[in-house]
């Protein structure tokens, strides 16, 4: 790989601080002149007086890629057995194997960091499309009170307030108060009013001594509007009637509910009308009457079920049961709340979610998954389930928690989101001899700010096993079921050896599968080791298990979650992608050119009116992506008058539903993808879903944000900054709730140490929705970072 920009030579790069880790001085000492290794790439020294400053300059071309490990074949010459099928040796995989070998500005000299030590140095924060920060502060659901509360020196039948969620508690004006009329002071009523809204002695009075219900003028105003003056009266009479059973209710009564059911006279179209009217009745009468809207938008109403007070083996009587608040009380059907996780995936914790309150993990929907070793926030939302029940949980669930909750009328989707804000920790940083670390990062930071990065595919899209995702993608589009089979259960000695133990059963499993892959039975067995989390090698071998399945590759794929199966080939496009863009900035730099697309207007797409093929679906974004676009080849014309940028050119993933480039770059697609056996211009597939219909990526992108500190810290473990559930930690140490505690998650405080021998930089940045912040922070170091994976490889490599 060649580097942009001048480089130290070995021996003048000095760390920053005393306890830098042996780590960086055993690369370096590995290296030779005039090459050098940092963070596991190759670097070629350079002359400064050899750049071309120009931005009309070609980029050098990178040094080519070490060759992709293959899946031995079946037949394979190798004299072993059948053991060895699926036994790759795992490569240390590189930027370079995935098209990434170009940076936008060479000329900073950038810095080494080590990313992800800890998953904590990684905080997410998901981007709602309002554009607010979700941030995870209280774990517990507060329903909303009223500020004026029911007299306190009667009984009331529950020790639970009867609560509406508008804010109106008991009130026989509520329903003026819900409507903002009739906002009038009055007297309080009586005592005995009171006991007929809900409250009564345990001695009940007599009727002479009870005063029916009456409504006030201005709720009797507002329901005949709504309801009509029959149905207004016949509400007073019905909740009349339910006082009346309360007061004379038994000990030994069960259930005691008037039969009537009332319905408006005619429908109400208007859903904030039908929502006003719901919690008007709840807050009029004290929700003793329930409310529903019909299919045809009409309002039914009837009593609230009464459960009348029997005696219990301890002589005690059992409390009233409290009524059910309609959804459209609550504010909708939908509960949305924060998804807070630590080193998990998104669908693991949604897993564990759906395990405790034993409902399908399906019911749960997101705007966009997260990274598995980070701490993040993101917004979820579930149908028809109680903040209550799934705040009652949070006890239970380590490494992950839930809170912010609120009732919606609609769904999450994916894509619901305008980004994420990240907040990254580089620790261990190094600085080249004699060069100051607070310039170097507020250089490094200001041209990121000022010229962005470039917008390539991270290496976390192509996966960490021993077959690339983009291969097996390859196979897939091929239409080689069994080959990509193969790639997907692969595994390698090193797995089996030093991995962590989760990985290392799920080598295990496949080593045992692939002893005789064509036996169900030896299917089932490798099942039973796989670990549940690698949900497409298990669905893989529970499809093979059947009887009379085994051999059948493509129903195996098929039973891979959905997804999942698009990830491989969707990882093909991404490698496509970044190898067009490197090319692309190798050969014409920042100039824009003749032929390079750009988005299409709204009055460009509707003027053009694209017709999709009509055995064709229009194609959806994927989830990581912006909505689809449309694009056109930009004109000389446009070019000259500086109507586009190179920040408005995008580059095209290969598929059936999109323009290429009208210049050289069209032919460009047509040499790597014939490397692969594939034509760009041939993408339907007889498979429908993996028929790619292809999108439109920026080629460059600008942070909205960022903003940068140095810390200085002495403990390998040293927390650095403060994560969402640490700040719930310190607010209840401010006496805002119990305590939580280290069995509920990470509760320890961040600490600053200003004479530390070690020093990290910190970087908190806004992106996109489909922005790699590894990408961006490979632009800010120069391509200096190593992360944990990179340390791990490095270290078994050493060992062995």
């Amino acid at each position: 790989m060649s580097q942009r920009g001048q480089q130290t030579p070995v021996g003048q790069l000095r760390y920053f601080g005393n306890g830098a880790p042996a780590l960086w001085s055993s690369l370096l000492a590995k290296a030779t002149e005039p090459r050098f290794v940092v963070a596991g790439k190759n670097f070629h020294t350079r002359s400064h007086k050899t750049r071309v400053m120009s931005s009309h300059r070609n980029l050098e071309d990178a040094e080519p890629a070490p060759p992709a490990k293959r899946l031995k074949s079946e037949t394979s010459s190798d004299p072993s057995s059948a053991k060895s099928i699926g036994r790759v040796e795992k490569p240390v995989r590189r930027e370079e194997s995935a098209g990434i070998t170009e940076f936008l500005c060479p000329d900073p000299p950038g810095f080494q960091g080590l990313l992800k030590q800890r998953y904590t140095d990684f905080l997410v924060n998901e981007i709602d499309k309002d554009g607010n920060v979700l941030k995870l502060k209280a774990l517990h659901f507060e329903k909303k009170r009223d500020d004026a509360q029911p007299p306190t020196e009667t009984k009331t039948q529950s020790n639970t307030p009867v609560t509406d969620f508008t804010g109106v508690v008991g009130s026989s004006n509520g329903l003026a108060k819900a409507a903002g009329v009739g906002s009038e002071s009055r007297p309080e009523r009586s005592e005995l009013e009171a006991r007929g809204a809900g409250a009564r002695e345990d001695v009940a009075p007599s009727a002479d001594e009870v005063k029916p219900f009456e409504l006030e003028d201005a709720d009797r105003a507002l329901l005949v509007s709504w309801l009509g003056s029959e149905i207004t009266c016949s509400l007073v009479k019905l909740y009349n009637d339910i006082l009346a059973i309360e007061r004379e209710i038994k000990p030994n009564y069960k259930i005691v509910t008037p039969e009537t059911k009332l319905v408006s006279p005619k429908p109400i179209d208007d859903k904030d009308a039908r929502s006003l009217l719901h919690r008007a009745i709840r807050s009029t009468f004290s929700g003793k009457i329930q409310s529903s809207t019909t299919d045809e938008c009409n309002i039914e109403l009837w009593a609230t079920r009464i459960s009348g007070p029997k005696s219990g083996r301890d002589g005690n009587r059992r409390e009233q049961r409290q009524p059910i608040e309609s959804w459209d009380a609550l504010g909708g059907e939908y509960l949305h709340f924060n998804l807070y996780k630590e080193n998990k995936d998104t669908m693991e914790c949604l897993g564990l979610l759906g395990k405790f309150l034993k409902v399908p993990p399906k019911l749960f929907k997101f705007a966009g998954t997260k990274d598995r070793r980070a701490v993040t926030v993101q917004r979820v939302s579930a149908h028809k389930l109680k903040a209550e029940k799934l705040a009652a949980i949070n006890p239970k669930l380590k490494g992950l928690k839930v809170g912010d909750f609120e009732y919606k009328p609609y769904s999450l989707e994916l894509g619901d989101l305008n980004g994420n804000e990240f907040k990254i920790t580089l620790r261990d940083c190094a600085v080249p001899e004699g060069a100051d670390i607070n310039q170097i990062v507020d250089q490094s930071v200001s041209v990121l700010r000022e010229k962005g990065f470039i917008n390539y595919y991270g290496m976390q899209r192509f996966g960490t096993f021993a077959v690339s995702n983009h291969e097996i993608g390859i196979s897939m589009l091929l239409g080689d079921w069994k080959k990509a089979v193969y790639q997907i259960m692969a595994y390698d000695d090193q797995s089996l050896e030093t991995a962590p133990r989760e990985e290392k059963q799920r080598a295990e499993a496949c080593r045992l599968w692939f002893e005789d892959p064509t036996s169900s039975k030896q299917a089932a067995e490798a099942v039973k080791l796989m670990p549940h989390k690698f949900l497409s090698e298990t669905s893989i071998l529970r499809w093979l298990s059947k009887p009379n399945e085994a051999g059948n590759y493509l129903a195996a794929l098929q039973k891979i979650p959905r997804n999942l199966r698009l990830m491989f080939v969707h990882a093909y496009q991404s490698y496509v992608w970044n190898t067009v863009a490197s090319e692309r900035l190798k050969r014409y730099g920042t100039d824009i050119r003749p032929g390079d697309l750009v988005v299409m207007s709204s009055e460009e797409v509707a003027a053009s009116k694209p017709v999709a093929a009509l055995d064709e679906e229009v194609p959806a974004p994927e989830p990581d992506e912006d909505q689809f676009m449309r694009a056109r080849p930009v004109t000389e014309e446009e070019i000259v008058s500086g109507q586009y940028t190179i920040y408005d050119t995008v580059i095209p993933s290969p598929g059936w539903d999109i323009v290429y480039p009208q210049n050289d770059l069209r032919d460009l697609y047509v040499e790597v993808m014939g490397k692969d056996g594939l034509d760009p211009f041939n993408m339907v597939r007889n498979q429908k879903e993996i028929s790619m219909a292809g999108h439109y990526r920026r080629l460059l992108y600008k942070p909205e944000k960022v903003t940068w500190e140095i810390k200085r810290y002495e403990g390998f473990l040293d927390q650095l900054v403060e994560t969402d559930l640490m700040y719930v930690q310190r607010q209840r140490e401010r006496g805002k709730g119990k305590l939580l505690t280290r069995d509920e998650g990470l509760v320890q405080e961040a600490v600053t140490n200003p004479t530390g021998s070690r020093t990290a930089v910190i970087i908190e940045l806004r992106l996109g929705t489909s922005q790699y912040a590894t990408m961006a922070l490979r632009e800010l170091t120069k391509g200096g970072i190593l992360t944990h994976l990179a340390q791990n490889q490095q270290n078994a490599t050493a060992e062995a």
